[in-house]
């Protein structure tokens, strides 16, 4: 089990948890409480985003995904569903411009290119239905492999630093969440 997951409490946490077991239903209601707590937690109202994104509620996504990127513009997760919301709503003015912000952050190298590639299909003309759904589902799986990827090494990093070899015992490992 991941770190982030042993240590995480609260209905965010709950939130991500059900959104990532498929279950954006109950993960609205998660993020809502969160917000309703803590009406300034980004990540929340970027999960409750995602999550009415997941559900085909695309007006309802771009409302919380907008005024996340308000927020928080430098947030990739945030952009990126954006921009998939967008491509849904037949908004390719919109998708390329934050396509185009997602490109200029940090992000994972293969996920980069798939945001190109689907920068380029969209400026080539508006693309039909099957075409949007390529990339959408791209999008989103590279999304999610990146988000593996940084978890697996963010395990790699604990593991690499949580074994004292002078004294060879395990050090106590702690999230810097708890």
């Amino acid at each position: 089990m991941p770190m982030a997951q042993i240590c995480a409490t609260g209905p965010t946490a709950a939130g991500r948890a059900a959104l990532r077991d498929g279950r954006p239903s109950e993960a609205v209601a998660h993020f809502q409480q969160a917000l309703t707590e803590d009406p300034g937690r980004v990540d929340a109202l970027i999960g409750l985003g995602i999550s009415r994104y997941r559900l085909g509620l695309y007006d309802d996504a771009v409302a919380a995904l907008g005024d996340a990127v308000t927020r928080a513009p430098g947030d990739p997760l945030a952009r990126l569903y954006l921009a998939l919301a967008y491509i849904r709503k037949h908004d390719d003015a919109k998708t390329q411009e934050h396509l185009s912000a997602l490109r200029l952050l940090p992000i994972e190298p293969r996920l980069g290119a798939l945001v190109g590639q689907a920068l380029d299909l969209l400026q080539a003309g508006n693309p039909p239905d099957p075409v949007r759904t390529y990339l959408v589902a791209s999008l989103d799986y590279g999304a999610e492999w990146s988000r593996d990827i940084a978890e697996t090494r963010l395990a790699l990093s604990y593991a690499q630093t949580a074994w004292d070899p002078f004294w060879a015992r395990p050090y106590i490992i702690r999230c810097r969440h708890c």
